[in-house]
Order: C-alpha cells, then structure tokens, then sequence
C-alpha cells in the first residue's frame, strides 16, 4: 500500500522571455512553469527561456481566453534529437521569445503522457507520412491540431543550414514556401493564425474527425454496435464464445467471431514478404521489434494443429527468419559490446549505426524474445539447457544488465532508459551522440594493444569490432562530420571465420577479445562520463522487466541459482517497491495506481498499459514462485484494470427500463481496453484502443492473455485462487475465472475487423487467437511444505525443470495445489491427477519459504 498520501510539488518558476499577457489581458505574465512536474525531462527544461505550462485547465483557459494557439512538444529524456531540440531552439532567446510572445508552450514527456503521444503521433503520420521525437505541434486553443512534425533545426545552426540547402525543415508548414529551421516555421503558423484563423480552425477541427475515425480500431469486433443481452437475455456471440472457453472446451472460442488460424498464416506470408534476406529484420531504419521476432519464435512450439496448419516448412522458415535477424541484432551495432544493453534502433539497413539511447523496457523485451530462442535452440536439438548454447550468453547479459546498479534503482524497481548523448571526457563542456560508446582506431589500439597498430591484441580485437583506421560510419550517416574517425563496435566475423582469415586458433582470438573487451570497459569506465539515466520508475516498464527476470530465473536456476536469486529477488523489490508507493489499494473509487515514480509518485494515475504489463510481470512472478501475494495482487489489479478501461460489450441497463446507451467515441461497447479512463480534460483527448504492436506488444493483447491465465489459474485452483478460502474452484473464484475468460475472448474479438484485414499488424493478438481457439496451456503442480519436496534432483524437479524451459507460446498457467491437498494427492498416487483436472499432469515440488 501507498505510504503516504500524494505530496504536493513545490513550485520552482522561471519568468519567461517575453512572456506578457495578451494585449488587453488581465492576467499575469506567463512563468516557466516547468520546475513543477513530475517528470525528469520536463524539470529539465526549468532554466530554458520558454515559459513551459503544465497541461491543465488553468492552461487551456488561458489559452481560450487570450485566444493563443498552443504549442505542445512532445518528448523524452534519452533522445538525441530531443537533447538537440532543447540545447539550439528551446535555449535560443530568439525562439523563446516567440513562443512566449504568440503561443502557450506546454511541455509533454511522451513516458508521462503515452495517450497524448499516440494521439498525436497518428497525426504526424497522417499529415507528414511520418511520426517519432520529438514532435512539435501547433495547436487551437482547444487542442486540435493545425500543424506538426518532428525535428526541426534551430535558427542559425548547421542543421538549418544543411535543412535550407536541401529545401526542407522534417516537415513542412502550409504552403509551397521551405521553411528550414524552428523559429521560421513557428512564424509561419503565427501567421497563418492571424491572418486566417476561421480556416485555421476549420481545418483542425476537420482533422480531428479524421482522427477520430482513425482511432476507431477495436470498435468493430464481434461485440460492437452495443451487442449486449437481447430481450430474452440471450448472449452476444463473442459472450458465447467465452463462455465455452469458460467451460474448457478445446474450441472454445470457434464461434466467437471470424478469426481462425487462417490469419496465421496469412500473417506470416506477409512478413515473409516484407523480411530483408540480405541483412535480416524488418525495413530501413532497422528496429528489433521484439513482438514480431517473439511471433514467429512462437510458432514452432504452438499446438499441433498450428504447425499442422501453417505447415513445417514455413514454421522452420519463420524461426529462421527470427534467429538471423536475433544474430545480427546480437552482433551489431546496437548491442553495447562491451557493457550490456541494446540501442533503439538503426538508421542503417544493415544495423551497423544505431540511435543511441537504451530504452530498458525494450531491453526487457529483447531479453524474453532472446531467452526463447535460447530455450528453442535446445529443444531443437532435442538435449539439456546448457550455458553454452547459442544466446545463452546475450540472455544472461542482458538480465546482468537489468539487475545492475545502472538500471535497478536502490529502493526498487527499475529506471526508464539511458540517454545518446554524453560527455566524452570528464570536463567536456558539450554533450556528443554516442560519445560513451564510440573509439577512434587510434584510442582503441592505444587501450587495448598499448598503442602500436602492429599489436597482435590489438590487431584481432580491431578485426572482431570492425574498428578502422578512418572509422566505419557511413558518410551518408554523417552530413555534419560528427562522427569523423568514429567506430561503432560490431562484430565483423565470428572467431571461426577470423581464425581462417588470420591464421589463428579461434580459441586464441576468443582470449584475446576477451581480454580486450575487459581492458577497452575498465577504460571507458574510467576515463568517460556514463550518459544520464531517466530515473523515472514507470509501472509498465517495470512490469515487462518482472516478467522477463521472473522467466530468466525460473529457468536458469538448475544452470546458475545465484543468478536466478538474484533475478528474482530484483523482480520481487520492484513489485514490492510499486505496492508499496504507487499503489492506494482495491478499496479506492479512483484509479488507485500512479504512473511513475521520481522522487515521490507522480500525479498522473496509470494507464491500462501499466495495469497489463505489470499483471503480466506478477503472473510470472508467481509462477516462478509460487508465492500468493503475487498472484492475489494481480486479481486485484486485473478487477481495477477492467473497472477503469474495459469496453463491455454489454452496455449498462437503466433501473427505469429506459434503452441502453448508444455506441460513443468513449463508449463503443465492442469489447477490449481502452488505454486511457473515460474521462479526459478536454474531449479533443481522443480515447484509443491499443491493439496494434509497435515497439512493445499492444496492451489489449497482453490483458488478453493476462485474463486467460487469470481465469484459467482460478478455475483450477483450491478456493479459486483466492488467499485463505477453503472453497473449491467452483465458488466465487470460479465465477470470477468465468468473467475472465469471456472477457479475454471480446478483448480478442474486438479486433476482429482489423486482424482480418491486417493480420500483420497485431501478431501478439493473434497468440490471443490461438488460445482462444485451443484452450490454455495447463500443468499441474503439486507444492508440498518447506522440507518436504523431493530436492533439485527428483524427478519432478527433472518435470519442472521442462515446463520453466519452455519457450512461449499460446497462453499457459502451472497450476500449484498447496500445503495438505498436496501431501493428500502425493500418497494418492495417480489420483493426484484427477483431483486437479483430468487433462493435467502432477508433479511435487518445495515451496519456498517466502511463500
């Protein structure tokens, strides 16, 4: 439980340039309003000339009342572009004096406000084909857009330079004319305000429809158009679906909408299509897309009848896809070859430059989708989970990374990210991009070979990383020569094709990298300065980072138990860390769980993403140990997540016997979560449905399967899972394991229209599919007290041990019966399985003494 109630923030004001009231105006000049957020890359914007306002209602009425459009910058601490935004247009007396002279500036970190970000990302896309940080809007008074894109130059720099000698500024103003740097566009929408305001906001409000019917996605389901319970009380087919899932049956969603395994395969042959066969991955720039990767890992270890389905041949063709492009993502450039983590993404086709900043929930992700080829890579090859397997390494380095002191903040839990840009050496003046993590062959042979280019340390270390002498970024990657001399580590060739080209053993140059490696970290460790950290601790990120360390640990323990309890202590701090400081309890009729955490809990309440990452991250947990507060806490937070954002498909009846209410923009009774509550502080805040995958999985498709584990596990469970009942599955728990279940099927078919069309594009929901169709995964386990399992080396340890070794796949719960149903089933020899369920197989194993 939260400790103590929401602090209120001190006020830090810094009197804006130019900042005055309108003409005639009444009110005060505006203040830098900045120093008064929650968010660490807000605050930091405190000292800049602009005077920041806080997205509120004292905000948009002076907006209204001075009638000053508004300009939003939407943003985040580890961006390089957004640094560069702040250092040459935002500190520019120019710039702030405009902005503060004929707009109200509010600042926005995208981690703060994601429903904001997303609202307004679909805008840049649709007007600029387009989106990413930051992104610069103009907006009315009203918050519909008039104009926006990304990175625009500051007046007077090279960039602007660069951007008028080409014609263009990342997204141009109204118009014929090139504006080619912030404060020329930033005119030029003044100017249009002045001049044609009535257009102005016509054509905002135009585009804000247009939004609008863009942002209908998971309203078209099987359960939309206010499908609720006819006058005869009869079901909606998505209900009827569910129920049957309810009731176990192994086609349990079949008549629940359209969706079938055919979208499978459809989905696969589409990005059959759209895989690079030269560099692997996806596109240009290059991003890791850990969903998509995890998709097609999941489909060599789905039930028979998917692989049946699809077919082998293209099953082994989809792993091949994911293993080659996990090999170059693991080799290239955005891996940190000598510290850990990966980058963002890559400008480049062939992943050799990346965008330098490390996002640690998207680390987290990478480390779930590279432990399940590692788990896949043993099964393939039909022998015991080893540490020398392929990935084995990157999956315990990547989870090094995550419980290191970098990330794991000291309280709990986990920060937001590392930014690209630092200082190269201690008293530097100007930050550099990728500063930390670059060498010249010069600095490099000096570290490693004692700095002669002839050493042989340095020499094989040089042509493992690809380092040369005239570095290896790409001069189309660099018009501004930022990067003259500069090697991105990369690994060029493996030991074995270095050996060939060398002459020498690939034992040796295994050594001799290793060695280098150890001396070039001690170095760079010394001599550099670490980029900043956003310390932000938000509950979605956290939730994937849970549940990667919680798979980790169960799976790693047999191979290396201090690192396994030290994983799963560090996924235990964070869930403690957020109960206990950003969670108010069920009991309140509020959202009772903040966003983030920095400094004291941030005043913006959750969004259903951190609801369905961290009940996933906590099913996990408890899963690797068995311990109830995890899973009751996940109930409760599961109870909560649906109160605030789901979309029933069965609209609320009037005690007057009046009609139900019609479908809405707020309301589409279709079925799934909305990410944000039903209220917002301005309708132009659009309320949206996430079911599209972009660089994590959609949120609808993590509570889909969040609800058929809940409700598996609580069918199943002695007293439905619920702490302290002696009830049997039957009770409240398995009513409550109904609700679950049909819920989990209308949130998968209330994208039913566009999976159909795209099925592409939601490939995390399409495992939702496969459950539906083909029940959850079930094993259960028969947990005896403290002293009384059968030790690491039983044989159902040996059972165990299989199912934690399990790459994922459709949705699957490990069932315990605890303390004397357990001992009752060991002596009861096979009735240990009928006890539990006739399709589930038994196993006893110790309960930890945390339980």
């Amino acid at each position: 439980m939260m400790r103590s109630p929401l602090e209120q923030r001190p006020q830090r004001h810094h009197v804006g340039r130019g900042a005055a009231g309108a003409p005639g105006s009444a009110l005060p000049a505006l203040q830098n309003r900045a120093g008064e957020s929650d968010s660490p890359y807000v605050r930091r914007h405190a000292d800049t000339p602009v005077a920041w306002q806080m997205l509120d209602a004292d905000t948009l009425e002076r907006a209204a009342v001075e009638n000053k459009p508004i300009f939003m910058h939407i943003g985040f601490l580890a961006d390089h572009l957004c640094h560069l935004t702040t250092q040459d247009s935002f500190s520019n007396p120019a710039v702030a004096d405009f902005l503060n002279e004929s707009f109200i500036p509010i600042l926005i970190d995208r981690e703060e406000r994601p429903d904001l970000d997303a609202i307004y990302q679909n805008y840049s896309e649709a007007v600029n084909a387009t989106g990413g940080w930051p992104l610069n809007l103009f907006l009315t008074p009203d918050l519909y857009p008039i104009f926006g894109g990304t990175y625009w130059p500051g007046p007077g720099t090279e960039h602007s330079a660069a951007a008028a000698r080409s014609g263009g500024g990342g997204g141009g103003a109204s118009g014929d004319e090139s504006y080619h740097d912030f404060l020329a566009i930033a005119k030029k929408i003044h100017k249009f305000w002045v001049e044609q305001e009535e257009r102005c906001r016509r054509e905002a409000f135009e585009m804000l429809h247009k939004l609008q019917d863009f942002a209908q996605e998971g309203t078209f389901g099987a359960g939309s158009g206010g499908g609720s319970s006819g006058a005869g009380g009869e079901a909606t087919v998505a209900s009827a679906g569910a129920a049957a899932a309810a009731a176990g049956g192994a086609n349990a969603a079949a008549d629940a909408s359209d969706l079938d395994l055919d979208q499978l395969d459809e989905a696969l042959a589409r990005i059959a299509k759209m895989f690079d066969p030269v560099d692997y991955g996806f596109g240009t720039p290059k991003f890791p897309n850990p969903a998509r990767l995890s998709f097609l890992l999941r489909l060599a270890h789905f039930p028979a009848e998917v692989r049946e389905f699809i077919g082998e041949e293209e099953v082994e063709r989809a792993t091949a896809m994911a293993t080659k492009t996990l090999r170059r993502i693991r080799d290239g450039g955005l891996r940190d070859h000598l510290g850990a983590g990966f980058m963002r993404f890559s400008v480049t086709s062939d992943w050799s430059m990346p965008h330098f900043e490390k996002m640690v929930g998207e680390n987290a992700l990478l480390l779930g989708v590279f432990l399940d080829a590692w788990l896949g890579h043993s099964r393939a090859r039909e022998g015991e989970l080893a540490l020398d397997d392929e990935f084995a390494d990157v999956v315990l380095e990547l989870a090094d990374y995550l419980t290191s002191p970098v990330v794991r903040a000291e309280r709990g839990g986990f920060i937001t990210s590392e930014a690209a840009d630092s200082f190269y050496r201690r008293g530097d003046r100007h930050m550099r991009e990728g500063a930390y993590y670059l060498w010249t062959r010069r600095e490099f042979d000096q570290v490693v070979g004692g700095g002669s280019t002839d050493d042989h340390a340095s020499t094989v270390a040089a042509a493992y990383w690809n380092v040369q002498e005239d570095g290896n970024v790409p001069q189309d990657q660099d018009p501004f020569d930022e990067f003259i001399n500069q090697n991105v580590l990369s690994v060029n060739a493996d030991a074995t094709e270095l050996s060939k080209q060398l002459g020498v053993p690939p034992a040796e140059i295994k050594a001799l990298v290793s060695a280098a490696r150890e001396k070039l970290r001690a170095h760079r460790e010394k001599e550099r300065v670490r980029p900043a950290r956003d310390e932000k601790i938000v509950v979605a990120t956290n939730g994937m980072v849970i549940a990667a360390l919680a798979r980790t640990a169960a799976a790693v323990r047999w191979l290396d138990p201090d690192r396994a309890a030290r994983y799963l202590q560090a996924a235990r701090d964070s869930a403690t860390f957020i109960k206990e400081n950003l969670w108010h309890g069920p009991e309140s009729k509020t959202n009772p769980l903040r966003r983030f955490f920095w400094d004291r809990p941030s005043q913006t309440p959750a969004f259903a993403d951190d609801y369905a990452f961290l009940i996933d991250g906590l099913l996990d947990l408890y899963t690797a140990t068995f311990e109830q507060q995890w899973l009751d806490w996940a109930r409760q937070l599961q109870d909560v997540q649906t109160r605030l954002f789901y979309d029933s498909p069965s609209p609320p009846t009037s005690e007057t016997g009046s009609a139900p209410p019609a479908p809405s923009p707020r309301h589409a009774y279709s079925g799934g979560f909305y990410s944000t509550e039903a209220e917002a502080l301005s309708p132009t805040i659009l309320r949206l449905k996430s079911g599209m995958d972009k660089s994590q999985p959609s949120t609808n498709a993590v509570a889909a399967s969040n609800l058929f584990r809940l409700g598996t596990l609580l069918q199943h469970l002695p007293g439905g899972g619920v702490s302290g009942s002696s009830q049997g599955g039957s009770g409240q728990g398995g009513q409550k394991a109904d609700v679950y279940l049909r819920q989990a099927s209308e949130t998968v078919a209330a994208f039913e229209a566009e999976i159909l069309q795209y099925p592409w594009l939601f490939v995390s929901l399409l495992t939702g599919v496969v459950t539906a169709r083909l029940g959850v995964r079930k094993k259960a386990v028969v947990v005896a007290g403290p002293g009384k399992g059968k030790g690491a080396e039983g044989a159902d340890q040996v059972a165990l041990r299989a199912w934690y070794t399990q790459p994922r796949a459709e949705a699957r719960v490990l069932v315990p019966l605890a303390g004397d149903a357990g001992a009752a089933a060991e002596g009861a020899g096979e009735k240990k399985e009928d006890a539990l369920a006739k399709e589930v197989e038994g196993l006893t194993i110790s309960r930890s003494s945390r339980a």
